[in-house]
């Protein structure tokens, strides 16, 4: 059905928004309550009734209500309210006919200064009338203003006829000269001398021409003056009765003022409003007009607001970006635009449940409120949207929560009727059908809401960008591509034949996407299957998205166009399975690139590889180039073929190529180091062949270096990436700022030469370090040292073993504090540091080791006590000052171990396994008389006693310590009752290894392992494969080696030779 007339939205909504609330403009005197009756004054002339009650009529309230089209249709020759200054003469511009016009002015009202209020002959109240006639007609001055203002506060006392005020032409003349706050403050000043002059003031006569005017200083002043005539009648102590109090029309004609002034923010002036709900001005308004009708449903009905209120501050909402404000309450407002939208058609839907058929949203409204829900601004948009889909869905009779349910066949029971319903409330109007909805006795929705495939796009659109997706984030996804494939196929059985509403929408119109509306399908398109691919993917879910893909496949080769698969879906794909580190994730997507491939060399340019797809998959393959050795091969052909394209787009970058090194390092070949610099050259050289896209960065070069690190050579990786390092830097002070060495180039390499075996690594790793001050200083900020730098260099002298290893890693940890105490936040030391240095003292094997790691332990405990938490003493540190101990040649380290361990439990640190097997270990190496030893042993029992008692479990470790124990603290003979003991509970827990079996046939007797093994053979030639099964069956045993391997060798060897 095509819409026949031309009526803008706005027109069609203020007249039916007139004919909805005029039982409240007729209001009679001889209605009103005896006890709310005000003797009125009677005055000489029946003009002056007129004025006080000037929109009695049902031809006055139409005039109040909807703006005459008149005002409505102005063209850019008709006085506005944006003149420029330009436009607004001066005095000294003034003709001298207005001139003379000022100074006659200013004589009448000096004349009539005197004269009180009612007494001017109809001589002066007629030259006054006159005076402002002619201003009013003439050009636009400030002086000619301030007069035509001061003429009518002059008029107005003397309560004169309505038509002598001019107030329409004078209130326009006003809003073209003066300035924001200037005319508020005038239009409240005229509103007061009404008040002073008058029983019933015309307030809505005022509003109404204000509102003509669409500018926001008017509607400002119209809104101000509503809200001070709603405060009079609402006054408790002193209630005003007014004949024509407001209506919802009133306030609606102000929502549209604001809408056609293209302004959103109230001025300021020297009068404020008695509320505050949102900074922006017709949600606020709709938000004071609810808050009203919700104290009082029954009293204040009259302004309950309807279609119209709600849909001009949603359109208003729409245009802003966020806002903050403080509430009438005085606390903070957070909502961003789309929460207050959605908030506005919520309300919309209860009052429409309440039987007020009139504040049913539209397809518009879900529509725009979705749109602006679509920005994500806030992270509960996503939920919001959910929420307004499926509010449209059970209007259309479905439940979500049913489709694709396991036990039911899926099929949705669709209200077939709404299909035949009008979409907007545009059409409702042409249809007739308004005056009959406010009666609630339609059954059934009164616009057709059936979401087109927009609606559901924007919901999807915002599932993916959600921080966290799950499967059944998908699911919920895959059930409404379901309800979109039944929707469409509804349509397509039903034949559905609704036009676009009127595409010229007026400028306080819901601002859309136009193409959202009842001409639009609900059909999935390819948008649909690529954003439902996107939550396959960032749910971790490659075979979904496998699925989804091949059904968009099967979907188009049966000639459906909507869902043909484009690049973006097959790069989805890819990344949901670049996601995946498995073993198949690097040879999917090599599948999918070359069908890709395939297709582009068939015709569809739509599907061709591009750089996205090309690094993707190269990035796929490095994170399975663990699992797969001929990874980085891969990669490397395909960036071959990427560099043969003549496609700028399409050729390898700088991303590309350090994708290509990441493969390499990630697989950790012999060969990976030197591709890592055989590429950073292959990249220098084809920038200087004019690739200039190839030109290699510092990030490729850390990737680089850490390839180099990390390669398996055995020799020469800590000396490659210094090597390379160097030349890095080289580069950088030849003026190529892109390679700029950052803190993590450095620390790559210091931490390559911590880990490798040279014995001067320490030493290395603190020159690097030297270097990044030397830098720093110069001027290189991203190079300066920070906390990971010193502590790799400190774990570069904790692995060194020299001598001096102890008192360096000290020397650096000092220099991080003294950073750190002059404000340098990046160099706080924390307990890896502290741990690190206790490491090198042990290293250092000075004999003031323990001493040092002690009071290093000490100054830990000082810090945290201090409220340091990051310097607070862990497990770990608590297991080096045991194994410092264990090294030590303490006498009674036994003793300190004790203290040690009570310490840590003091402090509420919880031991582990390894706490307990270095206390055993500790133990175990006391030396002294046999009253010490046998103390020693004693502790040894009690922390495995202890370790049980805490959960933990003895493992490979722990069973070698206590029999260590047991061999330096126990007598064979004396002690057998003990050993036996231990020994059957070491069988009971089938704790017997290769290490133990042996450790305990060089301590016992052979009789002893005899008996209880019960073989007469010699234990010296059993292994532990010959033990039995309950000794070892907690332990993994290694292979059995075969006796006679080496000799067969051998002889293979003599035969050979």
């Amino acid at each position: 059905m095509m819409m026949q007339n031309k009526l803008s939205y706005i027109q069609q909504a203020l007249r039916l928004s007139a004919a909805a609330g005029r039982r409240y403009s007729s209001v009679s005197s001889s209605s009103i309550p005896p006890r709310h009756r005000i003797i009125r004054r009677r005055w000489n002339t029946a003009a002056v009734d007129r004025c006080c009650s000037p929109l009695v009529t049902n031809n006055a309230s139409y005039r109040l209500f909807s703006t005459p089209t008149s005002a409505l249709d102005r063209t850019d020759n008709d006085t506005n309210s944006t003149n420029t200054t330009a436009q607004i003469q001066n005095d000294q511009t003034l003709t001298n006919d207005q001139q003379s016009l000022l100074q006659y002015t200013q004589s009448l009202l000096r004349e009539v200064k005197e004269i009180p209020a009612g007494e001017l002959s109809q001589s002066q109240i007629s030259e006054m009338s006159s005076c402002i006639e002619q201003y009013i007609s003439g050009v636009h001055s400030y002086a000619c203003a301030e007069q035509v203002h001061a003429l009518l506060l002059r008029l107005i006392m003397e309560r004169t006829a309505w038509q002598r005020y001019h107030l329409d032409g004078a209130i326009r003349y006003l809003d073209g000269v003066y300035n924001s706050g200037t005319l508020v403050d005038r239009m409240m000043s005229i509103t007061a001398a009404f008040e002073e002059a008058y029983e019933e003031v015309p307030y809505k006569s005022i509003i109404s021409l204000l509102c003509t005017c669409c500018s926001a200083p008017a509607s400002t002043a119209a809104e101000l003056i509503l809200d001070r005539f709603e405060t009079r009648i609402l006054n408790g102590n002193d209630p005003l009765y007014h004949s024509n109090p407001p209506t919802v029309e009133t306030y609606n004609a102000i929502l549209t003022s604001w809408a056609k002034s293209g302004r959103r923010r109230h001025v300021k002036s020297s009068s404020t409003l008695s509320y505050s709900h949102h900074p922006n001005a017709p949600s606020n308004l709709v938000s004071q007009m609810l808050q009203l009708y919700n104290e009082n449903p029954s009293e204040m009905e009259r302004i309950r607001p309807d279609f119209l209120s709600f849909n001009t501050a949603i359109a208003s909402l729409t245009r802003e970006q966020h806002f903050r404000s403080n509430n009438s309450d005085g606390n903070t407002d957070h909502r961003t635009i789309g929460k207050v939208c959605f908030d506005h058609l919520q309300t919309m839907m209860i009052l429409y449940r309440q039987g007020h058929q009139a504040c049913a949203p539209d397809l518009i409204t879900f529509s725009t409120v979705m749109m602006t829900l679509g920005r994500g601004k806030d992270r509960d948009d996503e939920s919001r949207a959910m929420q307004l889909l499926d509010e449209m869905l059970h209007l259309c009779g479905i439940d979500v929560e049913k489709v694709g349910r396991k036990g039911t066949n899926g099929n949705i029971v669709l209200n077939t009727a709404l299909f035949e319903q009008p979409t907007t409330f545009t059409e409702l109007y042409e249809e007739g059908d308004f005056d009959q909805i406010d009666q609630g006795s339609s059954t059934r929705y009164i616009y057709n809401v059936i979401p087109r495939n927009k609606h559901f796009n924007v919901v999807f659109a915002l599932m993916a960008q959600s921080r966290k997706i799950n499967r059944n984030t998908l699911e919920r996804a895959r059930a409404y591509v379901e309800i979109m494939e039944q929707l469409g196929q509804y349509e397509s059985e039903t034949l559905l034949d609704n036009p676009p509403i009127n595409e010229e929408l007026p400028e306080n119109g819901l601002d859309m996407d136009i193409s959202i509306t009842s001409a639009s399908s609900s059909k999935p398109d390819t948008i649909t299957f690529n954003t439902l691919l996107k939550i396959a993917a960032r749910a971790g879910e490659p075979e979904a998205a496998d699925e989804i893909f091949q059904e968009m496949m099967t979907k188009h080769s049966k000639g459906n166009l909507q869902v043909k698969p484009d690049r973006f879906s097959f790069n989805t794909l890819l990344l949901a399975w670049s996601k995946e580190k498995r073993l198949n994730s690097g040879r999917r997507v090599t599948e999918i690139l070359e069908t890709m491939q395939e297709m582009a060399d068939n015709g569809d340019e739509a599907v061709r590889p591009d750089h996205v797809s090309m690094t993707t998959v190269i990035n796929t393959l490095a994170k399975s180039a663990k699992q797969n050795g001929s990874n980085p091969q891969q990669a490397e052909t395909i960036i071959s073929r990427m560099e043969d394209n003549k496609e700028a787009s399409l050729r390898p970058d700088v991303v590309t190529y350090t994708s290509v090194i990441k493969c390499w390092m990630e697989c950790g070949s012999l060969r990976a180091a030197g591709r890592a610099v055989e590429i950073i050259e292959k990249m220098h050289q084809r920038y200087e062949d004019g690739y200039l896209e190839c030109k290699p960065d510092t990030m490729a070069y850390n990737v680089a270096l850490n390839a180099i690190a990390k390669s398996r050579a055995r020799e020469g990786g800590a000396e490659n990436a210094e090597a390379l390092l160097l030349r890095m830097q080289e580069r950088f002070l030849a003026g190529d700022r892109d390679v700029a060495p950052s803190a993590p180039s450095f620390v790559t390499v210091m931490n390559a030469w911590a880990r490798s075996k040279d014995p001067n690594r320490g030493k290395y790793a603190e020159t690097l370090l030297q270097s990044m001050h030397d830098l720093h200083s110069s001027g290189l900020d991203n190079v300066a040292p920070n906390t990971v730098a010193y502590s790799t260099c400190i774990f570069a002298w904790s692995k060194s073993g020299q001598r001096n290893a102890g008192s360096r890693a000290e020397k650096l940890l000092k220099e991080m504090e003294r950073y750190h105490s002059e404000g340098m936040d990046d160099m706080k030391p924390n307990v890896f540091i502290y741990t690190n240095v206790m490491e090198a003292w042990i290293a250092s094997k000075l004999p003031d080791s323990l001493e040092k790691v002690e009071s290093i332990l000490e100054h830990m405990i000082e810090q945290s006590n201090a409220g340091d938490m990051d310097s607070a003493p862990n497990t770990t540190t608590f297991n080096v000052v045991l194994k410092a101990i264990r090294h030590s040649s303490h006498p009674e380290m036994h003793l300190k171990a004790e203290k040690v361990l009570d310490c840590m439990k003091k402090i509420g640190v919880q031991p582990n396994i390894i706490t307990y097997n270095t206390f055993i270990g500790a133990c175990a190496r006391t030396e002294g008389d046999e009253e010490t030893r046998r103390r020693a042993f004693s502790l040894v029992l009690a922390a495995f006693a202890e370790l049980h008692a805490n959960g933990l479990r003895a493992d490979g470790y722990t069973w070698p310590a206590i029999w260590q124990a047991c061999q330096c603290h126990l007598d064979v003979d004396a002690d057998l009752p003990k050993i036996n003991s231990l020994f059957d509970v070491t069988v009971k827990n089938g704790a017997f290894n290769e290490l133990l079996f042996n450790s305990i046939r060089g301590f016992l007797p052979p009789s002893f392992l005899q008996k209880k093994l019960n073989r007469k053979d010699d234990v010296q030639t059993l292994t532990v494969h010959d033990l039995p099964a309950q000794w070892t069956c907690n332990v993994k045993l290694g292979r059995v080696k075969s006796p006679n391997k080496k000799d067969k060798r051998s002889r293979g060897a003599k035969v050979a030779k």
